[in-house]
């Protein structure tokens, strides 16, 4: 069985072979919301969705880079929305032009690439979809969204860079099978149980043995640069912790990423965000 994804964050715009075969099971796995087609206003936010905020498509690109374009100052015109400039805008066409060369702008900064990786600049036809790279700015865009609105209720917590950090393929983390303690203890026939069957309150991962349990909880630790104590209670590893709770809503959120981005060959996992540290970064300037 296929991984469905273990993160915090965004992807890029190639196919990156599939991480490790070990996967939330598929009936775990929550399906992609429906997102709206058009932008909001500049510096808007979209309307809300059973109570909860849309999170805004333009922040996470503008967030990590510029929310002004350098090098360009073309007056009352940058004001002007830019589906009214631009021919072929599609999600960002309700934000001011200025900000939204703010974003190609960024978007530059954050994959480390020029406009020529989505648009056919020789040609001189910036407005045309022939390149597949463009359409996958587009659906990760839309990612950022939904990750904001649906997993850190419209706070702008994920960006183009959380993932990129200056690179067009954000880095594959690979995956470690080092078992952690007290799975090292185990004998063989224990590792082959249900994790549920061995350990109390299970519950996105059940189904799966207790040495790929072991082994994803040893990788959750180096991912975020953590110990096991950082989610569990030392003396009661069982009981409900704030953050053992956010751990489960972030499974949660890579299962949907998965299915609604990916399929079955998504390269979104922990350390696609985190980078070793409990908080990943928005920007180039965050240390943590």
């Amino acid at each position: 069985m296929r991984w469905t994804g273990l993160l915090l964050a965004v992807a890029c715009s190639h196919t990156q072979p599939p991480p490790a075969p070990l996967s939330v099971p598929s009936e775990n796995a929550a399906g992609p919301a429906n997102l709206p087609d058009g932008g909001p206003a500049d510096g808007g936010t979209f309307s809300s969705d059973a109570g909860v905020p849309r999170a805004d498509l333009i922040s996470p690109i503008t967030i990590p880079g510029r929310e002004t374009p350098v090098g360009l100052d073309w007056g009352e015109t940058g004001k002007q929305p830019a589906g009214t400039i631009f021919k072929n805008v599609k999600l960002l066409g309700a934000v001011s032009g200025d900000r939204f060369m703010a974003a190609m702008q960024s978007m530059q900064a954050s994959l480390g690439r020029k406009c020529v990786l989505c648009h056919l600049v020789e040609q001189k036809d910036f407005p045309s979809d022939a390149k597949k790279e463009k359409q996958r700015a587009r659906d990760m865009i839309l990612m950022t969204e939904e990750i904001n609105r649906r997993s850190f209720g419209g706070t702008i917590r994920v960006t183009c860079w959380t993932c990129h950090r200056g690179d067009e393929h954000p880095a594959d983390m690979g995956f470690s099978r080092d078992l952690p303690e007290p799975f090292t203890k185990m004998p063989p026939e224990q590792l082959a149980r249900k994790a549920e069957d061995v350990f109390k309150d299970v519950r996105i991962l059940r189904g799966m043995d207790v040495r790929n349990f072991g082994f994803i909880m040893g990788w959750f630790a180096r991912e975020m640069g953590a110990k096991c104590t950082h989610c569990h209670e030392e003396k009661d590893f069982a009981a409900d912790t704030p953050k053992k709770t956010r751990a489960r809503e972030m499974l949660d959120m890579t299962s949907y990423i998965a299915k609604g981005y990916y399929g079955n060959d998504s390269p979104v996992g922990c350390g696609t965000c985190h980078r070793g540290k409990p908080i990943p970064a928005r920007t180039a300037a965050e240390k943590s």
